[in-house]
């Protein structure tokens, strides 16, 4: 899947914050300071990270194919191992199964065995036997408009007898105000068209303000508004020798991109469509 570069979809943006947020980084040992912070970078600037982003994404992308069909080859569970499309045991009976075959074979079988059997957002986000061709990097807060504008809130544990305040149970926390935004970079690397769209399809999300991140949803916090600002495509066109070699070099000095249209987007959309409707097929034969 990586041992050789097909293609790099490469999206790039502002993640805008509506409303105000937090991605928590554990309770404080400091003396001095707020019992619940944010995450922060090595200068002490907040951060939103990749993990936490792609998280997002994928549960957003999991929630929309499972209201299409509750199908585990469309999505399966993975905070479950016994709903996972692919579990242990099934990996380990394949395995001795392949175990007679030619060595120079036998790899190539188990990995279209695996693909096969894996589900379409695993392939896409990964999983425990496939790494996943989404790349997201850690969103750095945009420098120009952050000044430290750290906000603190109170909360406080509410006693379920007397559905009051409980007493000694004051604690406060930190958020993100509204309209910091972050810089997001999202790469694809050897993803099929079908791949694209599902991302795009997921990103309609954030675009849309209908995706939440980080802690206290419930509370209000969290919405966030994707605001798209690049999108291009770096892949090889049937180039041979000095030219495809030329093209490489141009891609290592950030050259040989074409930008992604919105009729380019709608194509992988509707190429997602059409894996969706095989998918439905194979389940009815």
């Amino acid at each position: 899947m990586f041992d050789r570069l097909e293609s790099r979809l490469e999206i790039t943006g502002w993640l805008v914050a509506e409303t105000a947020f937090r991605i928590g980084a554990g309770r404080s040992t400091e003396v001095v300071g707020t019992d619940l912070p944010v995450v922060r970078d090595v200068l002490g600037k907040p951060y939103v990270p990749g993990s936490s982003f792609k998280g997002v994404l994928r549960s957003r992308v999991e929630s929309l194919l499972r209201a299409i069909r509750n199908d585990p080859k469309l999505a399966c569970d993975p905070t479950d191992r016994e709903n996972w499309c692919v579990k242990d045991g099934e990996i380990k009976n394949k395995n001795k199964e392949l175990a007679s075959n030619p060595a120079e074979h036998r790899d190539r079988q188990f990995t279209d065995w695996l693909f096969g059997e894996t589900c379409l957002v695993c392939r896409t986000f990964g999983s425990p036997w496939l790494a996943s061709p989404v790349l997201i990097r850690d969103l750095p807060v945009d420098g120009s408009l952050w000044f430290d504008q750290f906000q603190v809130r109170n909360g406080v544990a509410i006693d379920r007898d007397t559905e009051t305040a409980s007493e000694g149970k004051l604690y406060d926390f930190e958020v993100i105000p509204s309209g910091t935004r972050f810089a997001l970079r999202l790469l694809v690397e050897n993803g099929k068209p079908w791949q694209w769209g599902m991302v795009f399809w997921g990103l309609k999300e954030f675009e849309n303000g209908m995706a939440a991140i980080g802690g206290s949803k419930s509370r209000g916090l969290g919405t966030v508004k994707l605001q798209m600002q690049k999108r291009k495509l770096f892949s090889f066109n049937g180039e041979k020798g000095d030219a495809k070699l030329d093209k490489l070099f141009d891609l290592l000095d950030g050259k040989g991109f074409r930008d992604v249209s919105d009729e380019d987007v709608k194509g992988w959309i509707g190429e997602f469509k059409e894996k969706l409707r095989a998918l439905a097929k194979e389940v009815e034969t």
